[in-house]
C-alpha cells in the first residue's frame, strides 16, 4: 500500500463516521422526529468540504490523472465509475441542501425529502468507499510507478497544508465529532 492510498483510506474512515451520523439523522426524520436544522447543515458542510472538496478533490485532481497517465481510461472502466459515483453524490448533496433549507423554513415534509436523499447518499458512498478500498486503490498502487509515489504524496500534502489547510481539515473533523455528540445527546 502506498502512502497516498493509505491517506485516502484514512479519509474514508473519517467519512464513514460521518455517514453513521447522517444515517441516524435520516432515520429520525423518516420517523418524523425532529432534528435540529443546524445538525443537517453541519452534516452537509462536512460532506461538501471534507468528503467532496478535500477527499474527492485529491482523487479527481491527483490520483485519477496519475492512473490515467499509467494506462487507465477516463471514459470507461474504474476511474470512470468512480467519477460517476462522485457526480451522483453531488446531485444527492444538492437535494439534501434544498430539503434542509425548506426544513429550516418550517416545512416538516422536507425532512422526509432530506432523509430520502441522505439514505441514497449513504448507500452510494459506502459502496463507493468499498470499491475504492478493495479494488481501485490496489490498482492505483500497482499502476503508478514507485518513482512517482513521492511526488503524488507531496501533492496530497500540499492539498492538506495549502489548498484546504490543516486548520480547516481539523475544523471539519471537529464539526463531525461535535455533531455526533449532539446527536447522541439529542437521541437520549
Amino acid at each position: 500500500m502506498s502512502e497516498a492510498t493509505r491517506i485516502l483510506r484514512e479519509e474514508h474512515d473519517n467519512i464513514l463516521r460521518g455517514l453513521e451520523i447522517l444515517e441516524a439523522c435520516a432515520g429520525k426524520l423518516e420517523d418524523e422526529q425532529p432534528v435540529p436544522p443546524t445538525t443537517l447543515e453541519g452534516l452537509i458542510e462536512f460532506f461538501r468540504l471534507y468528503a467532496d472538496r478535500t477527499h474527492h478533490g485529491k482523487e479527481e485532481d491527483l490520483l485519477f490523472p496519475a492512473m490515467i497517465a499509467n494506462g487507465f481510461s477516463r471514459e470507461v472502466g474504474p476511474v470512470h465509475c468512480m467519477l460517476a459515483d462522485h457526480d451522483r453524490n453531488r446531485s444527492l448533496t444538492r437535494e439534501m441542501i434544498e430539503a434542509a433549507g425548506k426544513y429550516r423554513a418550517g416545512d416538516k415534509k422536507a425532512g422526509t425529502a432530506f432523509a430520502s436523499a441522505a439514505i441514497q447518499y449513504v448507500s452510494v458512498l459506502r459502496e463507493h468507499i468499498q470499491k475504492e478500498n478493495l479494488v481501485l486503490f490496489v490498482m492505483a498502487d500497482n499502476a503508478i510507478p514507485e518513482s512517482d509515489q513521492p511526488g503524488l504524496l507531496a501533492k496530497f500534502h500540499d492539498v492538506d497544508n495549502n489548498k484546504i489547510g490543516a486548520a480547516e481539515i481539523n475544523r471539519l473533523l471537529a464539526l463531525r465529532d461535535s455533531l455526533a455528540e449532539q446527536f447522541v445527546v439529542a437521541a437520549r
